[in-house]
């Protein structure tokens, strides 16, 4: 009953809208001029890609912008892009050989000076690269020739092509220093198959370039325009896609993919994805030292009180699975086998909370942005041991900077690691020292730089297994489940979901 009345209030919502809609919103005309329209749940503050690291930013990055290289969402293997080969000249050093004929949006021509540009100024930690894991390892690149150029680690960088081919988009350097940073964020200009025709206002319109290279991995696509509209809210976006106000959302809730498979016009899917989701404790003491997670104890506690099977078999769906290291089975280096594993004992749970000074329970702050119902179960899981958890959910980039800042005890938040299938994108971003890292302990730490920073596959392994049991026994996170991404589109549609959790829609066509 609770489900179907749940269908109801989407249905009912999805009639409400359907005259304010009409009048509201644009109308976009979809297969008849090639055109298809989102429904995105983040707002852009930027379309730099370094900057707007969400996961929509991530999306959209992909669509403007091209890396050197691509990875293949089927095969991890890596293709050509902006360059048609590479070679390690050594531990440290990477050649890349770019495509001749490559044109910028604004018509300038690709050279190995835009590569070094791009990779100099954001491997500068003072231009603020938001995810700083994916550009610390550059000491520099250089310039060979006109279409060659070399990339220079500090050390050895065993995951450097992992980065490149997922988190380092290619700038024209020419434009970017005349503009400025700010302004390049509002008007972009990238060599990917769709530039930007306009931005604000809850909407962007990408359109296809029509000067895009033929012969990379990325294909010229056959969705002309794309209307990117911004949607915060989960229960509109459903109803917008009902009714047909727009053609393709994500980020719905598994109980409501499965009542949305009643919906004749529509396609659903729930994919397994390389996100992880984590409730980060504040053990460095970042919300105050006297803060009650600082006690190793009560960060055991925290782990012990959480279900995490009844919430993976409740509300993640699809084949989501517990998780108990703080990465995704898929990275290379995540041993889940090397992790402390905390069973649900809520009252093992209140012994130790008593033996850390707590018998009487505490208040928290508890961060989330994601899905309510989880974060909601946590919070009640939490109240049953005597821990008072005051729910503060935030759209994602807000949330994740509350986490940062050091506004909230406790996160119940998700990583995608720029769907990265190694370590060094989860452990190495998490656990660095950096702003991202809340338990700031210099044995992990030094543990994931030599991981990221050794050649031999067997050496980063065993570094890695060592960080993940020295996080999992001081019980630094609560390493709760894989996400499983809902999707619902119009079954006019050719789309496929990927493992990497980033629609192409340049691959996309209507039927």
């Amino acid at each position: 009953m609770m489900e179907i009345r749940k269908f109801s209030r989407i249905l009912g919502l999805c009639a409400a809208l359907g005259a304010s809609t009409a009048m509201a919103v644009p109308a976009y005309a979809g297969p008849e001029d090639q055109s298809i329209t989102l429904g995105m749940g983040e707002d852009f503050p930027t379309l730099d890609g370094y900057i707007n690291t969400a996961r929509d930013g991530v999306v959209i990055t992909m669509h403007i912008y091209d890396m050197l290289i691509y990875r293949n969402p089927k095969t991890f293997e890596y293709e050509p892009l902006l360059a048609t080969s590479w070679e390690r000249i050594d531990d440290r050093t990477i050649e890349f050989k770019l495509r001749e004929g490559v044109t910028f949006h604004d018509g300038s021509p690709l050279t190995a000076e835009d590569v070094a540009f791009t990779y100099n100024y954001w491997a500068d930690p003072a231009n603020g690269a938001r995810s700083q894991g994916s550009v610390s390892w550059i000491e520099r690149a250089e310039v060979v020739d006109d279409y060659t150029v070399r990339v220079i680690a500090k050390g050895a960088a065993p995951a450097a092509l992992e980065f490149v081919a997922g988190s380092l988009p290619i700038y024209p350097s020419d434009y970017f220093q005349s503009v400025g940073p700010e302004e390049f964020g509002q008007k972009p200009i990238g060599a990917g198959p769709y530039k930007v025709e306009s931005f604000g206002d809850g909407l962007v319109k990408l359109v296809a370039y029509e000067g895009y290279y033929e012969g990379g991995a990325k294909r010229t696509p056959s969705i002309k325009t794309i209307n990117w509209r911004i949607i915060p809210d989960t229960a509109t976006r459903i109803a917008e896609v009902i009714s047909g106000g727009v053609d393709w959302v994500w980020n719905i809730p598994s109980d409501q993919v499965e009542q949305l498979q009643a919906v004749p016009t529509l396609d659903v899917a729930l994919a397994s994805t390389l996100r992880i989701a984590m409730v980060a404790l504040d053990a460095a003491g970042r919300t105050g030292a006297d803060n009650p997670l600082t006690d190793v104890r009560v960060r055991q506690a925290v782990n012990h009180a959480i279900d995490r099977e009844t919430i993976v078999a409740n509300l993640v769906g699809g084949d989501g699975e517990i998780l108990n290291a703080p990465c995704h089975p898929v990275q290379f280096g995540c041993d889940q086998s090397a992790a402390v594993i905390y069973e649900y004992n809520p009252e093992k749970a209140k012994e130790l909370l008593a033996e850390a000074g707590y018998a009487d329970g505490f208040s928290l702050k508890l961060g989330s942005y994601r899905d309510r119902s989880r974060a909601e179960a946590v919070q009640s899981y939490l109240a049953a041991i005597g821990i008072n958890a005051e729910l503060e959910m935030l759209q994602a980039s807000a949330s994740f900077s509350s986490w940062r800042e050091g506004k909230v005890g406790a996160w119940y938040g998700d990583w995608g690691s720029f769907s990265l299938a190694d370590s060094s994108a989860s452990l190495g971003t998490m656990f660095d020292g950096s702003s991202n890292d809340g338990a700031r302990d210099e044995t992990v730490i030094q543990l994931i730089k030599e991981a990221g920073s050794v050649m031999d596959p067997e050496e980063r392994k065993a570094k890695y297994a060592e960080a993940i049991r020295i996080i999992t026994e001081k019980a630094y996170w609560v390493p709760m489940h894989t996400i499983v991404m809902g999707y619902a589109y119009t079954n006019a549609l050719d789309f496929e979901p990927t493992l990497d959790e980033l629609p192409r829609f340049y691959d996309a066509s209507w039927k």
